[in-house]
């Protein structure tokens, strides 16, 4: 099944709708393809940061890492 498309304004520099027609152009695609697919990307890279901060607090908590003073002190363990 087809997902719902809306439409939208955006308003962008003229050198980024340049390499946007060019980048298009040179996939065979439509502008509105390469931004959906640009945020795509950027909304899964988005989540996979938030996992590594979520997994490196939980490691600094085990850890007992409050500050910095406390990374210097486990390196020097």
């Amino acid at each position: 099944m087809e997902e719902k498309q809306e439409t939208i304004t955006l308003s962008l520099p003229s050198r980024i709708i340049k390499e946007l027609d060019e980048m298009a152009k040179k996939a065979k695609t439509t502008r509105s393809q390469v931004l959906s697919a640009a945020l795509e990307q950027y909304f899964k890279s988005d989540e996979v940061w938030e996992q590594i901060f979520k997994w490196g607090e939980e490691c600094a908590k085990e850890l007992g890492i409050k500050n910095e003073e406390d990374v210097d002190r486990l390196i020097h363990e």
